[in-house]
C-alpha cells in the first residue's frame, strides 16, 4: 500500500463525507434548538437585550457537543420514541467515527481487504448519519413552518432564506 493508492484516497473521501454529514446533523439539531427558541418572541421587533440573549444562545449551542445539545432539546419538547432512537444511534456513529474508528480498525488500513471493511463501515455510518440528519431537518422545517403560520407569516422559501443569510452576511451584528 502506497500513501497515494486510490483505495486508501477513497478511505480518507468517505471518512471525510461522514464527518461532513456529522456536522450538518450537529447545525441541524442547533438550528432546532434555536427555532424553538424563538417561538415567543416577536421577531420583527428584537430588542437589544432580545439580541444579546439570542447571541449568547447562538454561542451556548454552538459550544454543545450534539449528545449534550440533543438531551437540552428533548427537555424542551417531546420527541417520539422512534426519532430519539433515530439520533441516538446516529450520536454513537458519530461519536464512535470522531474517535474510535481508526484506532478499532488498527492494522486493516494496510491491506486491501481490510481497506474494503472499513470503506462498508463509513458508508454504513454515513447512512446513519444522513437518516438523523434528514429527521432533523425535517423536524426544524416542521417547526418553523408551524412557528410562520401561528405568527402569521409567509413561510420561509429555500431563495428566501437564501437571500436572508446573503443579506445577514454583510449587517454588523454589534
Amino acid at each position: 500500500m502506497t500513501r497515494d493508492s486510490d483505495d486508501l484516497r477513497e478511505l480518507y473521501y468517505e471518512f471525510g463525507r461522514a464527518a461532513e454529514i456529522a456536522q450538518l446533523m450537529e447545525m441541524e439539531a442547533g438550528n432546532l434548538a434555536l427555532i424553538y427558541s424563538t417561538m415567543l418572541v416577536d421577531t420583527s421587533k428584537i430588542t437589544k437585550e432580545q439580541r444579546a440573549f439570542f447571541r449568547s444562545l447562538i454561542q451556548n449551542v454552538n459550544a454543545r457537543t450534539f449528545g449534550n445539545l440533543f438531551r437540552e432539546i428533548t427537555k424542551m419538547i417531546v420527541v417520539d420514541d422512534r426519532i430519539l432512537a433515530t439520533v441516538e444511534e446516529a450520536l454513537n456513529k458519530r461519536n464512535y467515527l470522531m474517535h474510535k474508528f481508526y484506532r478499532e480498525h488498527n492494522f486493516a488500513i494496510y491491506s486491501a481487504e481490510g481497506r474494503l471493511s472499513m470503506l462498508a463501515e463509513l458508508r454504513e455510518i454515513q447512512e446513519t448519519l444522513n437518516r438523523a440528519h434528514a429527521t432533523l431537518a425535517a423536524m426544524s422545517k416542521s417547526l418553523s413552518q408551524l412557528l410562520a403560520q401561528l405568527k402569521g407569516h409567509e413561510i420561509l422559501s429555500d431563495q428566501m432564506a437564501h437571500s436572508l443569510m446573503a443579506n445577514g452576511k454583510r449587517v454588523d451584528m454589534v
